[in-house]
């Protein structure tokens, strides 16, 4: 478990991360998300001692970080995947890690084998690709088997079968009883992995809720139809509703339910070849939630 109370960090007169208070509980993948400059991967650093806080505290099970006797058996973290010898072998950066924490070395090739890099743990870090180099940071979280995990933006540069990879892989640790938390801008992803959402803009806290419970935060996108009579778009709009032609000639339907939508087809005697609430998406939802807590932007064009 991982507990922020208070958490705070100024540089000069800039907030980074303000009164930040949450906890990253186990047995949930936890989606860590806020837009750019909205205090993250600050907020990681301080959770593992790379960074002192101005204010607050953050506790791994409930101490600081320094006073773990050995960090990566209790909390393991990816934060930057190129941030290895390039010179070094796959091999021998993990086995540098595990001789610095007293882990024995045969960890580097039980993970090796984990994250799919045996046939490559050879060559040197710096010949990866980013989606190998992502690979060997999750091998090197992974190699104190700890019960904390962090993972800053760890599928970037996966192909789509390592996406659905580490996507299950994610989901298979917080199934260990592990507290697992990834931070990511895929909002479509997160949607696909994430059980709980923490929420920050500007360095506070947004939302610190279930998944389906953030969704159902914002009202539904509308109802999508098809119906065999071209003319029920103008019974439903002669009914109060929105509604917006789509491309592949279905309607998307505002101000009724689905329910209001089946009964008025029932009436007019028109058959619906699709009858189906859309829900708001992750995206949608969290741009929506976050719109007040975007830094930067860009202007439409």
């Amino acid at each position: 478990m991982i507990e922020l109370r208070g958490l705070t960090k100024r540089f000069g007169d800039t907030t980074a991360v303000d009164d930040l208070t949450c906890t990253f509980r186990p047995g949930v993948v936890t989606g860590f998300l806020g837009p750019n400059g909205a205090g993250k991967t600050t907020t990681m650093l301080m959770t593992l001692g790379l960074q002192r806080p101005t204010a607050g505290r953050a506790l791994l099970g409930g101490r600081h970080y320094r006073e773990l006797p050995v960090p990566m058996r209790e909390v393991g973290a990816l934060l930057d995947a190129r941030a290895v010898h390039h010179s070094r072998s796959g091999r021998n950066h993990l086995l540098a890690l595990a001789t610095s924490n007293g882990l024995p070395h045969r960890r580097v090739d039980e993970v090796l084998d984990q994250v799919g890099l045996t046939a490559v743990a050879g060559k040197a870090a710096g010949t990866y690709s980013l989606g190998m180099s992502q690979r060997l940071g999750i091998a090197g979280a992974l190699l104190g088997d700890p019960p904390i995990l962090l993972f800053d933006e760890p599928v970037n540069g996966l192909d789509p079968s390592g996406i659905a990879w580490a996507r299950t892989l994610m989901r298979d640790l917080a199934a260990e009883g592990r507290t697992v938390v990834v931070s990511s801008h895929l909002m479509s992803e997160m949607e696909q992995t994430a059980d709980h959402l923490v929420v920050i803009g500007k360095g506070r806290l947004i939302a610190d809720t279930s998944l389906p419970d953030f969704l159902a935060s914002q009202a539904s996108a509308g109802v999508l139809v098809r119906a065999a009579d071209a003319g029920f778009a103008g019974a439903l709009r002669a009914a109060g509703a929105q509604v917006v032609a789509q491309g592949d000639g279905g309607l998307l339907v505002g101000g009724l339910d689905a329910y209001a939508v089946g009964k008025l087809a029932l009436v007019s005697g028109t058959v619906l070849t699709e009858l189906s609430p859309r829900r708001s998406s992750l995206e949608e939802v969290f741009m929506a939630m976050t719109s007040e807590s975007v830094e930067f932007s860009g202007g439409a064009r």
